[in-house]
């Protein structure tokens, strides 16, 4: 009931839309590339909380830095495509991005950054195309584990059919609701509104469950363990008052890897990143030059 009235993703919509877009196999993708074309590259992943909007507040200082900055909405996400299938997988993510980077003639190796589900997202890639990725950067990544994932919702809506019933009843206010995720409120003034965006658009309800459904929200050890094997080096951070991803899914994260980059940011929730860019940036920019 709750796309009644929505507009469907098309040439015409997107006309009106900012940023690029592109057709690859899986779907339209919608992207942003900004910065010094001789730059070395970055790849900026956003979560499954917000869409690519999540990093206004770090592309800039990217840029300044000499840095040549790609940012893109996840398939499912923002203004890309909502792509008809039950589960979306590392595979679909994977094949994503290095069909864009492909698209985009990006030079290879390149640097990863990745929150939330874009760091585990950037981490799969990394063991796939280890090659292709000179550094990781990982900001309140998810690895095993986060608060909820075990919960009866999170069960009800892996479960055919119950999954699209159960989220019928959840309105659009509390999909784009970021108050577990964003501490600061006139950041999530600001925020919000932006993700909310990309429910004026049909199929955000269906891709939700597709994510929730496939291999991108479950036990991603794998995929860090083949970022450990090929030596790829490695940043961390993680804000004390993160909501989703917890201290002790950080702990076995930096006992897996122990020759990680850690950084704790005080008083920071899950999108530190957006929250404080004048203590994340910094790290960020020393960490990739």
């Amino acid at each position: 009931m709750f796309e009644i009235g929505k507009l469907d993703l098309t040439p015409e919509t997107r006309r009106e839309l900012p940023g690029s877009f592109v057709e690859l196999s899986g779907g339209v993708t919608h992207y942003e590339l900004q910065g010094d074309i001789d730059g070395r590259n970055v790849v900026l992943i956003h979560g499954n909380a917000a869409p690519y909007v999540t990093w206004d507040n770090t592309v800039g200082d990217l840029c300044d830095a000499g840095f040549r900055v790609l940012r893109y909405d996840v398939f499912g996400h923002g203004f890309s495509d909502r792509p008809r299938l039950r589960t979306y997988t590392t595979e679909l993510y994977n094949t994503q991005l290095i069909e864009l980077l492909d698209h985009l003639d990006i030079p290879y190796p390149i640097l990863v950054v990745g929150t939330s589900q874009g760091g585990s997202i950037g981490a799969c890639f990394a063991s796939h195309y280890p090659g292709k990725v000179e550094k990781l950067a990982l900001l309140s990544p998810f690895f095993d584990d986060f608060e909820g994932s075990g919960g009866t919702f999170a069960t009800l809506v892996k479960t055919p059919l119950v999954g699209e019933v159960a989220f019928q009843l959840v309105p659009d206010a509390k999909i784009s609701d970021l108050s577990e995720r964003l501490a600061s409120a006139d950041k999530r003034a600001i925020l919000e509104p932006q993700a909310a965006e990309q429910l004026r658009f049909r199929g955000k309800r269906r891709a939700i469950l597709a994510n929730w459904r496939g291999d991108g929200l479950t036990d991603a050890t794998s995929c860090y363990e083949g970022v450990k094997a090929h030596g790829i080096p490695t940043l961390l951070t993680w804000g004390t008052r993160d909501k989703l991803i917890t201290g002790d899914s950080m702990g076995r994260l930096r006992d897996l890897l122990p020759d990680i980059e850690y950084h704790e940011v005080d008083g920071a929730s899950h999108l530190a990143h957006y929250e404080f860019p004048e203590r994340i940036n910094p790290i960020l920019i020393q960490f990739l030059e």
